[in-house]
């Protein structure tokens, strides 16, 4: 993997990375307890070996898939509010491509869109002229979605702090809405929603009080 643009820290190892993960690490802590309670009575108890052994085996696959949920492909700067509360500067957001290349991203948000050629996600301005940012790899769609999620979060807090112009915002939110993208089904997936209430919170607390 390419290094991290100087100052930057990937989300998966902030607070965001925590809730994205949240269930999967609840459940990796919870089997585990169990599994390991289930192996010291199992000494006096055959009968509870067994189910000792699946409860490590469950905890263990969710440790797995909480390192899966975490390795989010954006990175924020000290001055990103997901980092510090005050920003001491400009905050700034990067996202990494499939080659494991860092792009910082400019005034923009983003939407995914189908290489026609290759089948691969890209990852496209979302308004004209909906240029190119980063081939994305391959994934489901609904980790892709979540990413999506993520990343047009985090820029919409990093134009908070910065002192984006709303109106400008309010028009690429119009743009948007325009779009079938939008208008799609998003696909159905364990723990799609629990970060996005999350990023919520944190979008409208870091929005300056009028």
């Amino acid at each position: 993997m390419s290094e991290l643009p100087t100052g930057f820290l990937p989300l998966g190892t902030t607070e965001v990375g925590d809730e994205v993960a949240q269930m999967a690490t609840w459940t990796f802590r919870a089997a585990t307890s169990l599994g390991a309670l289930g192996v010291v009575l199992s000494l006096g108890f055959n009968l509870v070996l067994i189910p000792s052994v699946v409860a490590l085996l469950v905890g263990g696959l969710a440790w797995r898939r909480a390192r899966v949920l975490r390795d989010l492909p954006f990175a924020v700067n000290a001055n990103h509010p997901w980092i510090l509360d005050q920003a001491m500067g400009k905050a700034e957001v990067a996202v990494r491509a499939a080659d494991d290349r860092w792009v910082v991203l400019g005034d923009l948000r983003l939407k995914l869109h189908t290489d026609p050629l290759l089948g691969d996600p890209l990852l496209v301005e979302a308004n004209e002229p909906w240029d190119t940012v980063v081939r994305w790899p391959q994934a489901s769609p609904a980790r892709l979605q979540r990413w999506l999620v993520v990343g047009n979060t985090a820029l919409a807090l990093r134009d908070a702090v910065n002192g984006h112009d709303e109106e400008a915002e309010e028009q690429r939110r119009r743009a948007a809405n325009d779009t079938d993208l939008l208008d799609r089904q998003w696909p159905e997936e364990e723990d799609t929603m629990e970060e996005g209430l999350a990023l919520t919170r944190w979008l409208e607390s870091a929005r300056p009080k009028k």
